[in-house]
């Protein structure tokens, strides 16, 4: 089966979209984060310090309009690969993520405050509840779900983006937090071990068959597609 670990293809980025307040369900509930998004490694956050509630949400923003993956593929499976984790957890869950696709951003193709609301993303779409250990390099996080893989497959062969989200289990489960829970790790498109994803796929069969002329005769083809021609970086094998 071949195999494609992709390295911030064309424009891929990530960012975490921050909301706090006193209130833990203001901040739980908001449909909007404080900004368009933060540049840093701060992914997961599902936290209570002081009087006040924090919850960061990270968003993914995968550029496949220059994939080298051939057209017509079948996605398998896929994983994250996530570095120089830093994980707290003084509740049960709280080192735990789950990814899910945003199924409705404010911006095709661009980072937004409102996608911090969580009813951008679809149910339907989530993984599971996956731990990541403090300190660790190439843990991974597998996108597990069909739907979600579904999705993915069809930003490849359709050369366009895919919105996803990575929330902290407690975050998900509506939890309210007494510590500091958290899973951090670099982003795809910077700091010095960035996120890759790895994806495990088929390319379907696009021969066609069909009759032509007075006889019948039987006759195959292969439909042409139009490749995009830009750069590779980015990409790697």
């Amino acid at each position: 089966m071949p195999i494609k670990t992709l390295t911030a293809p064309g424009d891929t980025a990530g960012v975490n979209l921050l909301k706090s307040n006193s209130n833990y369900n203001t901040a739980h509930d908001a449909t909007a984060g404080t900004n368009a998004g933060n540049t840093d490694n701060k992914f997961t956050l599902h936290a209570k310090a002081g009087s006040n509630y924090f919850v960061r949400r990270g968003i993914l923003i995968y550029d496949f309009r220059g994939s080298p993956l051939p057209p017509g593929v079948k996605v398998i499976r896929a994983q994250l690969i996530v570095n120089d984790v830093s994980e707290l957890a003084p509740q049960t869950g709280g080192d735990k993520v789950r990814v899910a696709w945003v199924f409705n951003p404010n911006t095709f193709g661009s980072f937004h405050a409102n996608d911090y609301n969580k009813a951008r993303y679809a149910a339907a779409s989530y993984t599971s509840a996956q731990q990541l250990d403090n300190g660790a390099d190439g843990e991974i996080i597998n996108l597990n779900n069909r739907m979600l893989l579904n999705r993915l497959q069809r930003a490849i062969n359709q050369k366009t983006f895919l919105h996803l989200v990575i929330r902290n289990e407690l975050d998900y489960q509506d939890t309210t937090p007494t510590g500091n829970n958290r899973a951090w790790f670099d982003r795809p498109n910077a700091d010095d071990n960035p996120m890759q994803l790895r994806i495990f796929y088929r390319v379907k069969n696009r021969r066609k068959h069909h009759a032509s002329g007075p006889g019948g005769v039987a006759t195959s083809g292969f439909s042409g597609t139009s490749i995009f021609g830009g750069t590779n970086s980015g990409f790697s094998s």
